[in-house]
């Protein structure tokens, strides 16, 4: 496999250097994002935060503009404050061990055994989708690998791979066979190097492996109201307690699942949206519909509806809100952590940001 990996691997940015800091950053980024999304963020991202003193230093409000985009924005507050221990509590030196890294704020088991393994050749591997599928095949493993008990099985087994070689490289051509060739699915048996004896091929099974635990994926309907004064434009932050709370977006509700949609107590987005506009203190507003936008935030698939809100007569204040409130142009939006449905909202409107 080592030999695969030598002659077949990808040039990727994070694979030519040894910097912990590069290393933790392109493992954060990579998690449940496409190396090919990554690339060109990972280097914008160091270029803005070339060290992990310039990341410790920064205010939080600019590294998740930086990430804008990229989704999943825990990671980026996750990156930030194990900056902010390791320069507080470890003297800006980077933890060389699994233990003290994954005590860091945010590092999971998997981020901390990548890290220690790549950029400190502790012997732990790092276990992320691509590797668990491998291993889950290539040992004939057949439980789902989200359970506790079956975690434990695969690090053990991962470690009975590393026998005298560089733990950074297993770990990373682990990863490479899983995105390369033992692929979710059609995986290409034929060229892969362990093919002799990987269990799944020899029982025909690798299609079956790894068990997955089904996730219902839930249909939502939202809608987003644009209100524009004086060029510029209505956002909130903080309005919905999801993951986007730290981001802005447009006025959004997202009142109703569209399978319930026959139900006798469904409010309709619009009515809703109208309701909280005034609420804003944007009177009585009258919505022209825009258009769609579709995103997904984790296991939801989103569809919005996006209405221009024009203003009636206004001057109420608006109710408290836990959100922020605030009027910015398409520049200063730009520089805000804006969330990737509003990012669309504006290309919808023809206006960069």
């Amino acid at each position: 496999m080592l030999h695969w990996y030598e002659a077949e691997r990808r040039d990727l940015p994070w694979r030519r250097t040894a910097d912990p800091y590069r290393i933790l950053v392109s493992e954060i980024m990579l998690q449940q994002t496409r190396v090919d999304t990554v690339i060109p963020r990972y280097e914008q991202f160091l270029a803005r935060f070339p060290d992990l003193a310039a990341l410790a230093a920064a205010s939080l409000d600019d590294v998740l503009a930086e990430w804008s985009g990229l989704g999943y924005y825990r990671r980026a507050r996750s990156l930030h404050a194990a900056a902010r221990a390791i320069a507080d509590e470890h003297g800006g030196e980077f933890p060389r061990q699994y233990t003290p890294l994954r005590a860091l704020p945010g590092i999971g088991d998997y981020t901390a055994a990548a890290v220690a393994g790549i950029a400190f050749g502790e012997p732990h591997v790092g276990i992320d989708g691509n590797v668990s599928r491998v291993l889950c095949r290539y040992f004939g493993i057949a439980e789902a690998p989200t359970r506790v008990a079956v975690r434990r099985l695969l690090a053990a087994a991962a470690g009975s791979l590393l026998d005298d070689h560089a733990p950074g490289d297993v770990t990373q051509a682990l990863m490479e066979l899983g995105a390369q060739i033992c692929t979710p699915r059609s995986p290409r048996c034929v060229d892969c190097p362990l093919l002799l004896r990987c269990v799944a091929s020899a029982d025909g099974t690798q299609e079956l492996l790894p068990v997955r635990r089904k996730q219902t994926v839930v249909d939502v309907a939202e809608a987003a109201g644009v209100v524009e004064r004086s060029g510029r434009f209505l956002l909130l932050r903080g309005q919905r307690p999801t993951v986007l709370a730290d981001m802005w977006e447009f006025p959004t509700r997202d009142s109703r699942l569209r399978e319930a949609v026959v139900a006798e107590d469904t409010v309709d987005p619009a009515d809703d949206l109208r309701s909280y506009l005034a609420e804003l203190g944007q009177g009585s507003v009258t919505l022209r519909h825009l258009g769609e936008i579709r995103h997904g935030i984790t296991n939801r698939r989103i569809v919005c509806a996006v209405y221009r809100a024009d203003a009636g007569p206004t001057g109420s204040e608006p109710v408290a809100l836990s959100a922020k409130l605030g009027w910015f142009t398409p520049a200063e939006a730009a520089r805000l952590p804006l969330a990737a449905s509003a990012k669309r909202v504006f290309a919808l409107l023809g206006v960069d940001a």
